[in-house]
């Protein structure tokens, strides 16, 4: 399973952003960062999103991770973050042939 986490700011906070990068708690040993990639056009906002990967098994715990992770950037005014899970093809595949489209089961 992955979740790719998402911030978005005013290019004016790029500093601010760059300090919780360097204050971020470290990522628990069951979860692999897969890279972290920033989008930066002139006159838009920055965006950033990182992919994680783990077992599905430990959703919980990965999830007490990225509260913890995501409070950090709270103290950034004007800064949006999110994370989303998301299932690879075959996981998508096998929930429409089995008519099932509750993605909670998973």
């Amino acid at each position: 399973m992955i979740v790719i986490g998402t911030i978005t700011f005013p290019q004016e906070r790029a500093n601010d952003v760059a300090q919780c990068y360097s204050s971020l708690p470290a990522h628990p040993d069951f979860i692999k960062i897969a890279g972290t990639y920033v989008y930066n056009r002139p006159e838009e906002d920055i965006r950033a999103f990182s992919i994680f990967k783990f077992d599905e098994d430990r959703m919980d715990d990965a999830n007490a991770y990225f509260e913890t992770r995501y409070q950090a950037f709270s103290r950034v005014k004007d800064l949006k973050s999110k994370h989303e899970e998301w299932l690879d093809v075959q996981d998508a595949l096998k929930i429409v042939e089995d008519g099932d489209f509750d993605l909670s089961i998973i």
